[in-house]
């Protein structure tokens, strides 16, 4: 068995917890929950964290098959130069995102997954692991 590519796992954990948190907001805003407020910010930040984390990275062995219109985003990303790139600098703005969608519990569970794949970018970054974007 082969090394585990954690900088692929954390995109691909950072992508599932972005939707998990748009969804949330979307349901706490549609059942009109007394907290909204933060379910409209989790559905802002479930959309830059998908826009974000949409392009897959490379894997340092083996071939790696782009997503359905990756180029594109891989475009944009790759304009904001290591803000967008360096995955210490992920690890950090997944954290802080997370954090005020965990008030309100239709999005707590995309809270918890965010927080997850911070620490696992978090880890990728330490160890100097990752393959880096496109």
């Amino acid at each position: 068995m082969g090394q585990i590519e954690w900088a692929m796992w954390a995109n691909e954990q950072a992508l599932a917890a972005g939707l998990i948190m748009l969804t949330g907001g979307i349901v706490a805003v549609a059942g009109q929950f007394k907290g909204w407020y933060f379910a409209a910010y989790a559905i802002a930040a479930g959309v830059l964290v998908c826009l974000l984390e949409y392009p897959r990275s490379k894997r340092k062995k083996g071939s790696t098959m782009e997503r359905c219109g990756q180029r594109y985003l891989t475009a944009v990303v790759k304009l904001f130069g290591p803000l967008t790139r360096n995955y210490y600098i992920r690890a950090v703005l997944h954290a802080a995102l997370a954090v005020p969608a965990g008030f309100l519990l239709s999005t707590i569970l995309g809270t918890v997954c965010l927080g997850i794949a911070s620490g696992i970018y978090l880890l990728v970054s330490a160890l100097g692991m990752g393959g880096g974007l496109w």
